[in-house]
């Protein structure tokens, strides 16, 4: 189905990498420090936005191949 199989492979490595970035700043958001409370957020957030970037880009991908 699709001609360079590695380049469906980034984008699956790169959100798997994005899961790991907000499960590790769950933990800052838990900590009692209000610094690590906000920069655990801004990570949170930031991570989901990169997150709809790749899920698009993964779409425009197999949207190009149908």
């Amino acid at each position: 189905m699709f001609n360079k199989p590695g380049k469906i492979m980034k984008y699956i490595l790169k959100i798997i990498a994005i899961l790991i970035a907000i499960t590790y700043s769950l933990k800052l958001v838990n900590s009692q420090s209000d610094l690590l409370v906000f920069g655990g957020l801004a990570i949170v957030g930031l991570s989901l936005y990169f997150f709809v970037i790749e899920l698009s880009n993964i779409f425009n991908l197999i949207k190009s191949k149908l």
